[in-house]
């Protein structure tokens, strides 16, 4: 860089960061947070507890279907 952009770039006053306005963004953030966090566990409906016992059904019926083709094939009853 050139000597003059590095003068006048130290010449700029240091960024001090506001407390205020970070504070009133980290209020909303928890804020919208909250919100959704109430929003999302009142409307679920808890889905994943259908799943394992549809799992356990499906792969009985299968076995099932797998002895008896079984059975079929080597000719007993």
């Amino acid at each position: 860089m050139p000597d003059t952009l590095i003068q006048l770039l130290a010449k700029l006053p240091t960024a001090e960061p506001d407390a205020g306005r970070s504070e009133r963004i980290k209020m909303c953030c928890r804020g919208r947070l909250a919100r959704q966090a109430a929003r999302t566990s009142a409307s679920r409906i808890r889905p994943a507890n259908i799943w394992p016992p549809l799992v356990v059904l499906l792969g009985v019926a299968y076995l099932i279907e797998a002895i008896v083709q079984a059975l079929g094939l080597y000719g007993l009853p």
